[in-house]
C-alpha cells in the first residue's frame, strides 16, 4: 500500500455509495456512525476531549492540545487538511509521517473492509470514522496521555463522536451546513449538542444565541452534564490587537491570567483561547502559566486570519458564511486597511451571496473564483444572482487567476473560501505564485 491508496481507502465507501445518495438528504439518513461504534471505542481508552461548533473547532482543539503539552504527550485530530492529508493527524504538534500513516492504515484495513463487506452499496463507511479509528491506532500505539479529537460537521451524527471522552467542548453555533444538519439554529445546535453523551465531567460552552443555548442546558440536564460557560465561569477581558497576534486577560472563576498572547487575528480567538484554557485547568488541576503563554504563543492554525503577505497585503480565511464576516472586517479595520479588493471562493449550495453582501461594506470589488475539487460546484451563476442584488462581480476561472487579477487592481487583498480554497492558495504560497 502507497499513501495514494491509503487515502483512496479513507474514502472508497464513501466514494461507492454516493451515487446513489440523494444531495439535500440529511444527515440523519445518510450517515451510519453505529459502524464504526465498536471499532471505535474498543480503542478509546486514552483520556479525550472533543469539540464540536460552528466556527473555531479547529482552533480551540489545537489550543487545547499545546496546553495539555505543558503535561502530557498529545495527540490531536483535526479536519480538513490544506496541504497534505497527514496533516490531519499529530502528536506534540508534528504531523504523522508518509510511512507510518501507511503502516497504521494497513494494520486497520482487515477491520474495516470486514464492516464494508457487509453493507449494501448505497450505505457507506464515514471517512470520519475511518480517520477516528486511524488516529486512535496511530495514538494508542505512540503512547499519548491525552487525547482531543475535532469533529466535523455536526455531533450526533458523526463518527469522531464515537470517541469515548472524559469532557466536550461546543463552540459558538450559528446557521451553517444547513442541508445536512437541519434549517435552523436550534435544529443544528440540537445535532451539535450531541456531543454530550452523559460519560463527560464536565462540558465546556462557548458565547452562544439563548435559544441555541436552551437546547445545550436541556440535554446536559437530561444526562446530569456538568456545564461550564462563556461569560459566567470563563472569559476573555482587555482583549486588544498587536502586530504579533490578540493579546487578553483570561479569568478562569476567581483566577485571572494577564496578558495572554494567541498569534491568530480576531476578538473571536481571544474567546476561542479561554476557551481552551477554562478546560485545560480542570484537566490539570492548575495551569502553569508562564509555560501555557510559551505554548499558546507557538500556536500555528493556518488559514484563519492568517497574513500571507504584508506587502503587497493578503490575508486568507476559511470564511463561508455570512455570519463569518464580521471578524474579518473587524481585522481589516483594526489594521487600518479602508478598502480591500475580496475573493470569494465558495460553492453554489453555500452562503456566497451572503458573505458577498456583507464584504461589499469594505470592497471596492469582488472577485468570485471557483476551486479545482471536482466535489464542489461553482458556476458564473453566482454572478447574476449577486448582480440582482446589487453586488457586481469579476469572475476567475481559478485561484491563480483570481489573484492574478487582484494584484492588478492595486489594493489589499482578503481571500474568503471553503477548504478546498484554502488549500489551493496554500499550495500557491508554496510555490511562490502567490
Amino acid at each position: 500500500m502507497n499513501k495514494k491508496e491509503a487515502e483512496d481507502l479513507v474514502y472508497r465507501s464513501y466514494v461507492k455509495a454516493e451515487r446513489y445518495q440523494q444531495y439535500d438528504e440529511k444527515d440523519a439518513v445518510k450517515r451510519r456512525p453505529d459502524l464504526t461504534r465498536d471499532i471505535i471505542r474498543k480503542r478509546a481508552g486514552t483520556p479525550a476531549v472533543v469539540v464540536t461548533g460552528s466556527k473555531g473547532k479547529g482552533s480551540v482543539a489545537s489550543l487545547i492540545s499545546q496546553i495539555l503539552q505543558t503535561r502530557y504527550k498529545v495527540g490531536l485530530m483535526t479536519s480538513p487538511h490544506l496541504v497534505d492529508f497527514c496533516e490531519r493527524f499529530k502528536i506534540n504538534g508534528q504531523n504523522i509521517s508518509d510511512d507510518e500513516f501507511v503502516r497504521q492504515m494497513a494494520l486497520i484495513q482487515n477491520e474495516i473492509e470486514a464492516v464494508e463487506a457487509h453493507i449494501p452499496e448505497n450505505v457507506c463507511i464515514s471517512p470520519m470514522g475511518i480517520q477516528a479509528d486511524l488516529a486512535l491506532a496511530f495514538f494508542q500505539d505512540q503512547h499519548t496521555q491525552y487525547n482531543v479529537f475535532e469533529c466535523g460537521k455536526g455531533a450526533r451524527f458523526d463518527d469522531v463522536n464515537n470517541v469515548r471522552h472524559e469532557y466536550a467542548v461546543i463552540n459558538s453555533i450559528f446557521p451553517e451546513h444547513t442541508r445536512e444538519l437541519g434549517e435552523t439554529v436550534e435544529a443544528i445546535a440540537e445535532d451539535k449538542a450531541y456531543v454530550i453523551t452523559g460519560e463527560q465531567k464536565c462540558v465546556y460552552v462557548a458565547r452562544q444565541k439563548p435559544s441555541v443555548m436552551k437546547v445545550i442546558w436541556e440535554r446536559a440536564d437530561r444526562l446530569g452534564t456538568f456545564v461550564k460557560v462563556y461569560g459566567r465561569d470563563f472569559y476573555a477581558g482587555n482583549i486588544r490587537y498587536s502586530h504579533k497576534g490578540m493579546v487578553f486577560d483570561a479569568v478562569i472563576e476567581e483566577e485571572r491570567y494577564a496578558d495572554i498572547l494567541v498569534p491568530l487575528l480576531g476578538e473571536h480567538q481571544a474567546r476561542n483561547c479561554v476557551l481552551a484554557m477554562a478546560l485545560c485547568k480542570d484537566v490539570l488541576g492548575e495551569l502553569d502559566i508562564d509555560r501555557v503563554k510559551e505554548r499558546v504563543a507557538e500556536t500555528d492554525w493556518p488559514g484563519r486570519m492568517e497574513v500571507l503577505s504584508a506587502e503587497p497585503f493578503i490575508m486568507l480565511d476559511a470564511c463561508i458564511v455570512a455570519a463569518s464576516c464580521d471578524p474579518v472586517k473587524d481585522v481589516v479595520r483594526q489594521l487600518g486597511i479602508d478598502e480591500i479588493t475580496a475573493i470569494i471562493g465558495i460553492p453554489d449550495d453555500k452562503d456566497y451571496d451572503g458573505v458577498a453582501g456583507s464584504m461589499k461594506e469594505i470592497a471596492s470589488d469582488i472577485i468570485l473564483t471557483r476551486s479545482q475539487n471536482p466535489h464542489y460546484v461553482f458556476t458564473q451563476q453566482q454572478q447574476a444572482v449577486l448582480a440582482g442584488r446589487g453586488v457586481e462581480t469579476i469572475w476567475a476561472d481559478s485561484m491563480e487567476e483570481a489573484v492574478g487579477k487582484g494584484r492588478a487592481l492595486g489594493r489589499p487583498i482578503v481571500i474568503l473560501g471553503t477548504t478546498s480554497v484554502v488549500s489551493e492558495v496554500k499550495k500557491l504560497q508554496l510555490s511562490g505564485k502567490l
